[in-house]
């Protein structure tokens, strides 16, 4: 399965690297969740749907995009074809594929793949078998609030609690993309990713960062700071708190 992905996620990067940068900026349509469509989405969802085509669609999939395509398998392909498109067509390279296996919610997600784009940084995981980054087994980190980092969604939709969890830590980063930031938790580089906005994040945006971090040591709240879980829509939405140690959640309340 995690090779699947991974195919999946190379052809992507092979079919965006043949557009000019500037050109991926082309809105091209409306998504199925009600956003706009850049034609770097286009291009990279148009590359994941061949791929699977390629392998006989052995998954449904639930994207931004195209909402849920029904193949008739018993997993689904929950998919961000290009998760930090601003970054993206601002040449900041920290933008990433992200997918999850899952059958019905993000507590039963069985596999995921998360690749930089830019850089080819892979994370992945498979549930009950560890969660990885480059081939190398990661884990979150003990929390010390002296030298602590975390991760904030800041920007014009930002709730003013976000503003409020800037003062905590030693170092905030605000990086522009859900999943690796939630990957850089789960790999023990930062203590925390906040994300408490207008809009909220949908599962699309969380899965495969979900089990990641779960798998590393970590768990990922909503803004209650109730374990979440979310079923596989596009209707759903919520803020998200991702920790490495729950000894975070102490400093938050």
């Amino acid at each position: 399965m995690i090779e699947n992905l991974r195919k999946i996620a190379y052809d992507v990067r092979e079919a965006i690297k043949g557009l000019e940068s500037r050109a991926w900026k082309e809105d091209v349509g409306m998504g199925a969740d009600g956003t706009p469509t850049l034609r770097i989405d286009r291009l990279a969802e148009d590359a994941v749907l061949s791929s699977l085509e390629s392998m006989g669609n052995p998954y449904n999939v639930l994207s931004e995009e195209r909402g849920f395509l029904d193949f008739g398998r018993d997993f689904t392909l929950v998919l961000d074809p290009i998760d930090g498109t601003y970054n993206a067509i601002n040449s900041i390279p920290i933008y990433s594929i992200s997918m999850a296996l899952a059958e019905s919610a993000i507590s039963d997600v069985k596999y995921a793949f998360i690749l930089n784009l830019a850089t080819g940084e892979e994370f992945y995981s498979e549930r009950s078998k560890g969660a990885y980054r480059n081939g190398r087994r990661i884990k979150t980190r003990g929390f010390e609030e002296k030298s602590s980092i975390f991760s904030v969604m800041l920007g014009k939709r930002a709730k003013e609690d976000a503003y409020k969890v800037l003062r905590i830590p030693e170092r905030v980063r605000s990086l522009g993309s859900t999943s690796l930031e939630i990957a850089y938790v789960a790999a023990g580089f930062m203590d925390l990713y906040y994300y408490s906005g207008t809009d909220g994040l949908r599962v699309i945006d969380i899965a495969a960062a979900s089990l990641i971090l779960r798998e590393a040591g970590g768990e990922i709240y909503d803004e209650n700071l109730d374990v979440l879980d979310m079923g596989l829509n596009l209707r759903e939405r919520s803020s998200v708190i991702a920790v490495g140690d729950e000894k975070v959640l102490g400093v938050l309340r």
